[in-house]
């Protein structure tokens, strides 16, 4: 009976995460192609250096600055070197109880361009979304754009999303970003094999017109479209998904473009990686839950957007499965549906590994034996994803307390 149970749960798990798998794999080489043909392509897709005058609406940079003296400067350097008029744009550095010397070198830069900067303080940090909304009462642009403060845009990015805003029901853009230390160590390589993948994801979302999320840093939004949804959500762990999700239910559109946008840095340790993730998984885990009812409208864009968000149950959910089909087979529990299903399980693998090598030496650039060794750690790097997912997934349950942990940046 036991065994019976364990093949009947092992069958269901594999026919969920097999048809998940294949869903994101179709989304993913519809963005690789799309990404390919703009790399061969010399034809500029866009006319926004043709904006001129009083065609540039006005945009409030804000950038919530927590202990960010180290990183601050470059950031600073990449704003203030924004091909856009400066008469349109203002920058907020949004300075939230940092302990270290970041509020006098906000007001070191908001004395040298008095008429580009402005500096807020908070004495306590109440975390980012808090900040956010904090800086909304102050802007004056009828465009947003958010940064992290370890940020470094490229000089495009500000005309680019303008131009895209401009489009109609466009509410938002989110732009690439990309760790500039992903050669630091080889937790951060692993990273940037996976924010590569994603980035390539979150195009193919684009061509097929599913569901962008934002992602928290390089994104732009028209200030009358979030005053309309009510601002950040203060109790958000992922304030940048959950904001997506209220976006859509009124009807915005939300873009990703892969063309431009800016580098930023991804934990070089593992103790940061953790923090940092399992404020991630948990915060995606709730709005996940809150968001469940939007199946019931039965429309396309809804359903991808729960599926986007079940990601990281999925991510365990696979784990679990691989994990335990394997254990089944060694120990002699199987059946003929149970060997069919472990074939077919390692020749997805087997395919995976290969179509990941084959991605990193064609676009990636790395040599072979950085190839193979990537590939293979990607299995752990999985497993240690998996991990934290569960834990977040037992704090959720739990209910235990919402901490937001600031990601050091050296």
């Amino acid at each position: 009976m036991l065994t019976s149970l364990l093949h009947l749960l092992l069958i269901i798990a594999f026919a969920v995460v097999f048809a998940w798998s294949l869903y994101n794999a179709l989304v993913f080489f519809t963005g690789l192609f799309s990404w390919f043909n703009r790399k061969k392509s010399t034809k500029i897709s866009s006319n926004y250096n043709k904006l001129s005058g009083d065609q540039f609406p006005f945009v409030s940079i804000i950038v919530p600055v927590k202990n960010g003296e180290r990183v601050l400067p470059r950031l600073m350097n990449s704003l203030l070197s924004l091909d856009y008029p400066k008469d349109k744009m203002e920058i907020i550095l949004v300075e939230d109880g940092s302990h270290d010397n970041s509020y006098n070198l906000c007001l070191e830069y908001a004395r040298k361009h008095p008429h580009l900067i402005k500096v807020l303080h908070r004495d306590e940090s109440r975390g980012k979304p808090d900040a956010l909304n904090f800086a909304l009462k102050h802007a004056s642009g009828d465009v947003l754009a958010f940064f992290d403060v370890d940020s470094i845009v490229e000089r495009d990015s500000l005309k680019r999303a303008v131009e895209l805003l401009s489009k109609p029901n466009v509410a938002a853009i989110q732009q690439r970003t990309a760790s500039l230390n992903h050669n630091q160590n080889i937790l951060t390589r692993l990273i940037y094999i996976e924010e590569t993948c994603s980035s390539i994801i979150l195009e193919g979302r684009n061509v097929l017109k599913l569901f962008v999320p934002l992602t928290g840093s390089c994104m732009f939004i028209k200030r009358s479209a979030i005053e309309k949804v009510g601002g950040w959500n203060a109790e958000s762990l992922t304030e940048d998904a959950e904001l997506s999700v209220r976006l859509l239910k009124e009807g915005f559109i939300v873009i990703y473009d892969n063309e431009v946008g800016a580098y930023q840095e991804a934990p070089a340790s593992l103790r940061s990686f953790i923090k940092q993730r399992m404020r991630w998984y948990r915060g995606l885990i709730e709005t996940f839950a809150q968001s469940l009812n939007l199946v019931k409208s039965l429309r396309r864009k809804f359903i991808d957007a729960v599926a986007y968000l079940a990601s990281p149950l999925m991510v365990l959910l696979s784990q679990f499965f691989y994990c335990s089909l394997a254990a089944v087979v060694l120990l002699g529990y199987n059946s003929p549906i149970l060997q069919i299903i472990f074939q077919i399980s390692l020749i997805s693998l087997l395919l995976f590994i290969a179509s990941l090598a084959s991605f990193l030496l064609k676009f990636v650039n790395w040599r072979l034996n950085e190839t193979l060794l990537a590939s293979c750690l990607t299995f752990c790097y999985w497993f240690l994803v998996a991990s934290i997912v569960l834990i977040s997934l037992l704090n959720v349950l739990l209910g235990t307390k919402r901490e937001w942990h600031e990601t050091p940046k050296g």
